[in-house]
């Protein structure tokens, strides 16, 4: 799925990815949140989420990102205010400067995660890059957890394990999937 990714033509992607932003943006969860916790897009193949983040930010949401931790391989979030200053974090990742003003870590709970993934089925599962950091950290979550994919990236249903989160709701440009 990963080669299928960094394959697929990025102009392509990257209208699909407006159809998708759309459908987030229709969307009641999103329409009823006041404190969205987003990923920042910066890999080959991933819905882009830069400009969600900007409008949520316009609409006078709260956002704060995933950012993570050095040395102990967990996520936390940052508040943040406007996405100015953008530097590669582990594994290429974008977040924050750490020395930017404008950022905070925050402890307080945020109403919606909208998450990233490789790959993801019917029922909720998600594939992400076999490190574990979303599931730990959508573990703790009680927000609900939306997964924005290509519709490509929706195949059969495969195993998981125990500590695997399942998404909420998965939007692709062709369709709202609300797991099985």
């Amino acid at each position: 799925m990963l080669e299928e990714r960094k394959a697929r033509d990025q102009g392509k992607l990257s209208a699909l990815s407006f159809l998708i932003r759309r459908r987030v943006e229709e969307h009641p969860l999103w329409r009823a949140c006041a404190f969205p916790c987003i990923y920042i897009s910066s890999k080959p193949g991933e819905v882009e989420t830069i400009t969600l983040i900007r409008n949520a930010l316009a609409q006078g949401k709260r956002v704060c990102v995933p950012v993570i931790e050095p040395g102990n391989e967990d996520l936390y979030t940052v508040e943040i205010d406007n996405l100015d200053n953008l530097v590669s974090g582990h594994f290429g990742i974008l977040e924050p400067a750490a020395n930017e003003n404008h950022i905070r870590r925050i402890d307080s709970p945020w109403d919606l995660a909208v998450v990233p993934g490789v790959a993801f089925d019917r029922f909720g599962h998600r594939i992400g890059f076999g490190k574990g950091y979303y599931d730990r950290f959508l573990a703790r979550a009680k927000a609900p957890k939306l997964a924005l994919a290509f519709s490509f990236q929706v195949v059969s249903p495969f195993e998981t394990l125990p500590y695997d989160v399942r998404m909420d709701l998965i939007l692709t440009e062709k369709e709202t999937i609300e797991p099985l």
